[in-house]
């Protein structure tokens, strides 16, 4: 960790960064002492400046909470949108998003997230509302990527809801495992496990059955690749799975 910024250092920072730097050393803290554990005289000795000074730019911890709640939910959602409204197809949509969370979300931002999963019932009743309801809009927008590719006939029939929560609890959950020096998995390849994990399951058997079989390039499709190639591939890909679905159908006979 970096040495405490002393008193002569943090006056000659810009006032935004002044407040980041305030921001960002109270989510190291958090992360490492816990919040509750964790006073303002802490923050200010680790910054190197006095708490009267602290109380400069944040009234109080509970406060001090909330604005990192903010910035994690700016960070949420920084590239959702984006990525949710482009012309792209769902289950191309859902890949990006899914590689977004892990990479961009959690794994960039490992000590804010670990206080954001945690700290949560610290917040006020207000705010805490308030935090629900965002994640419910993050929720939404992949449930309805989830709903699209259903009716496109791309994705299985399933409980969009349920399947928005898995996908979301799964990447969600890196952050409580993930330890960038000692791990031999960069965010690449975490990012597309999950994304063969979520498309072809786990179980070895026929397409159509738990699991449909696809390509490796289905998986982990090149950023590159044309949109329309992906169109074609994607139609070619779910016809083949229904005339293999049917085809069972006809060799199991009447039952």
């Amino acid at each position: 960790m970096d040495k405490p910024t002393n008193h002569h250092d943090f006056k000659g920072l810009d006032k935004s960064v002044r407040i980041q730097k305030i921001i960002d050393t109270a989510v190291e803290l958090f992360h490492r002492k816990g919040y509750r554990s964790t006073t303002l005289d802490d923050l200010s000795r680790e910054l190197g400046i006095t708490k009267a000074a602290l109380y400069h730019y944040v009234s109080s911890k509970e406060k001090l909470l909330s604005i990192i709640y903010i910035q994690a939910l700016e960070n949420i959602f920084r590239n959702v949108y984006p990525i949710s409204e482009q012309d792209l197809l769902p289950d191309e949509k859902l890949r990006r998003i899914i590689r977004n969370h892990i990479k961009e979300i959690i794994i960039q931002s490992l000590p804010m997230f670990s206080v954001f999963f945690s700290e949560e019932s610290q917040l006020p009743e207000e705010e805490f509302q308030k935090i629900r309801d965002e994640k419910k809009k993050y929720t939404k927008i992949i449930e309805e990527i989830i709903e699209d590719g259903i009716s496109k006939g791309i994705f299985r029939k399933v409980d969009p809801k349920l399947q928005a929560y898995a996908i979301i609890g799964m990447c969600n959950w890196v952050y409580k495992w993930y330890r960038p020096d000692h791990t031999r998995y960069t965010p690449d390849r975490i990012a597309d496990h999950f994304v063969v994990l979520l498309e072809a399951g786990y179980l070895k058997g026929k397409p159509g059955k738990a699991g449909a079989r696809v390509s490796k390039k289905a998986w982990v499709p090149k950023e590159n690749q044309s949109r329309s190639g992906v169109s074609v591939y994607t139609k070619m890909r779910a016809h083949c799975q229904g005339l293999t679905a049917l085809i069972e159908e006809l060799e199991e006979g009447p039952h």
